[in-house]
């Protein structure tokens, strides 16, 4: 756990320069927190009812996915094979928010949080950490970059 905590403290002082403040376009320091939180709320509910279509339109086009002791992989492969295997299999994925940053001007993102994964079937369940980068996308947000680490799994 302590290791844990200082990987996400490493990660949130790296970035604390380019999105420390929160600042919409609006000026409205709030508007971009609820946003990222009614994401998550999207992102769950699209998880629950096993809507692949939806659940691809979260990220962009081509996201970078980094898992834990694999190499990088871009584009929506991984993610589309995540969700299949989950809502294929009649399980589910659900995250938490626990730390969100933006970037000064509104545009980009950092939501760190906490997911579960239960594929009750296959014996499968796993609970870690997260991270998206996100971009904002019109008047909504896009997953650019999806991080994950796994801390449990049976």
């Amino acid at each position: 756990m302590m290791k844990l905590r200082n990987v996400i403290g490493a990660i949130l002082f790296a970035i604390t320069p380019f999105t420390s403040t929160w600042v919409a376009a609006d000026g409205n320091a709030n508007s971009v927190e609820q946003e990222l939180h009614q994401f998550n709320e999207q992102y769950n509910e699209i998880a629950a009812a096993y809507n692949i279509d939806a659940f691809l339109s979260l990220y962009v086009e081509k996201p970078l996915w980094i898992a834990p002791e694999k190499a990088p992989a871009q584009g929506l492969d991984v993610p589309k094979a995540t969700f299949e295997f989950f809502s294929g299999n009649e399980g589910s994925l659900s995250h938490t928010v626990e730390y969100t940053f933006a970037s000064e001007d509104g545009t980009q993102a950092v939501m760190v949080g906490q997911y579960d994964l239960k594929v009750e079937k296959l014996g499968v369940i796993a609970s870690g950490t997260y991270q998206f980068v996100l971009a904002r996308d019109g008047d909504s947000w896009k997953i650019v970059t999806d991080m994950y680490n796994q801390h449990a799994a049976m």
